[in-house]
């Protein structure tokens, strides 16, 4: 035998080997394969079943408004955790005659809420968005109106309770609509609201922060707000550029502060409209408006960063019992009917009850 019939020998006895290693490979019967394809299938179905109660975006009925500010949340256990709160922090006790849900768009949150709570209201502009809430939820009790021009007073004797507020807001006027609810406080026990995260932070923001603002000054005089959890920007539809906030509001036993609204408002505004600037700057042209030839020393080099809610309260007092009213009594809601005089300033400066830091119309924002 020569070396060739050798080598041919040597090739026809090696096994053959796969160019592949499929020591690994698990080959399963067939059987089991069918069985996991069902479970796969039941474990879809359910998934599915428990998402489709949770009302969704007609196809082609319904397109989010740019100009409503329309992001609706499209995380069902997200939802849940929002809806979730009123048990947590209040017990939620109830039929939900108490619950009122602003800007319930086309009712995913309002589902889950209305099973909770059957006495529940809705506010909603949105003509199209109240079609498909009629449809959805039939029973719901819903108030066609602009969340900002609601009379939540009236709603809360009209139901015989003080309100719990909830809802996914607008970007574009957030704050005026917390602003509104501070305006009705009187009649709000509490409020879970989401905002874009910054507002959020500037909510619950303390001075010396770069957040701390009006909106931290007013909410943290006015409630005890308190920042939840936070939600990704992608548990929305449109997906908006920002991450969201959970605020709640607690608007309990939360005495007013003992000034006029309307000066602390103009002194807030004044002082954050200008807020790198000291205080014997920016609030110059309200000091020489009242008569008020300068600031108390430890005030002039101070800056809105530095001073605490309370702190603005106490500066409010100072300019009701030093400044001059009698000729800017339309400026700070006096009446000719009250006298002039009190420890705080004078005692005439009443606004309008329902009126104060919201404004008229959402085009003034």
């Amino acid at each position: 035998m020569d070396a060739t019939e050798n080598v041919q020998d040597s090739i026809d006895k090696t096994p053959l080997r796969s160019l592949k290693d499929t020591s690994k490979i698990e080959i399963m019967p067939l059987k089991q394969v069918t069985k996991e394809k069902t479970l796969k299938k039941k474990w879809k179905k359910q998934v599915e079943q428990e998402e489709s109660d949770v009302p969704r975006l007609p196809a082609g009925e319904f397109r989010p408004k740019q100009s409503l500010g329309q992001n609706f949340i499209s995380d069902v256990n997200i939802m849940k955790r929002l809806c979730n709160v009123f048990d947590e922090e209040e017990g939620g006790h109830g039929d939900g005659r108490q619950v009122i849900e602003v800007g319930a768009g086309i009712g995913s949150l309002t589902h889950i809420l209305f099973k909770k709570y059957p006495k529940m209201s809705a506010i909603e502009i949105d003509a199209r968005a109240i079609s498909q809430l009629s449809r959805n939820i039939p029973h719901l009790d819903v108030i066609h109106d602009d969340v900002l021009q609601v009379d939540y007073e009236a709603v809360s004797k009209a139901k015989d309770t003080k309100l719990w507020i909830i809802g996914n807001l607008p970007f574009y006027i957030t704050s005026q609509i917390l602003f509104c609810l501070v305006d009705y406080k009187n009649f709000i026990d509490t409020a879970v609201v989401t905002a874009q995260w910054e507002v959020a932070q500037r909510i619950v923001a303390q001075p010396e922060e770069y957040e701390y603002s009006i909106l931290s000054v007013v909410l943290q005089l006015y409630a005890r707000p308190k920042l939840l959890f936070k939600i990704p920007n992608y548990a929305f539809y449109p997906v908006p550029k920002v991450d969201s906030g959970v605020i709640r509001l607690d608007f309990k036993n939360k005495p007013n502060p003992p000034c006029a609204p309307l000066v602390l408002k103009r002194i807030l505004r004044d002082s954050f409209n200008q807020r790198r600037k000291m205080f014997k700057t920016s609030l110059r042209n309200c000091l020489d408006q009242l008569e008020i030839a300068r600031l108390p020393p430890e005030l002039e080099d101070a800056r809105p960063q530095q001073l605490t809610p309370q702190g603005f309260v106490a500066l409010a007092q100072w300019i009701q019992k030093h400044g001059n009213f009698k000729a800017n009594r339309a400026s700070y809601g006096l009446h000719d009917n009250k006298r002039m005089s009190s420890p705080l300033g004078p005692e005439a400066l009443e606004p309008s009850p329902k009126r104060v830091w919201r404004q008229e119309k959402h085009g003034e924002y």
